[in-house]
């Protein structure tokens, strides 16, 4: 991969950014529905609840000198960036072989 990914174990991004958590009303959204059972069709399953089961997830972009030039944070579980526009973001931002 011709970037870095990176972890955000202890929760420090995600207080920066203010994540989403999940709700009683983000679990019986038809998408979030469609999302599950298109997950658990694939093969997917959650095996282990980490250190914070109610937290959705994001995906965040950063350009040298710690500038945050993409943010995508999950409404629902499931709801994940769309990868072209993520691979647009790194190609427009300078990133090589993308």
């Amino acid at each position: 991969m011709p970037f870095g990914v990176l972890l955000d174990e202890d929760a420090e991004a995600a207080d920066i950014v203010e994540m989403n958590r999940l709700g009683a009303t983000s679990l019986i959204r038809p998408d979030a529905l469609f999302a599950g059972a298109r997950s658990l069709a694939r093969g997917n399953r959650q095996h282990k609840t980490g250190r914070r089961p109610t937290q959705l997830g994001a995906t965040l972009v950063m350009a040298p000198g710690d500038e945050l030039i993409y943010v995508n944070k999950e409404s629902f579980a499931g709801d994940h960036a769309d990868l072209d526009e993520v691979m647009a973001v790194l190609h427009k931002n300078g990133t090589r072989n993308t």
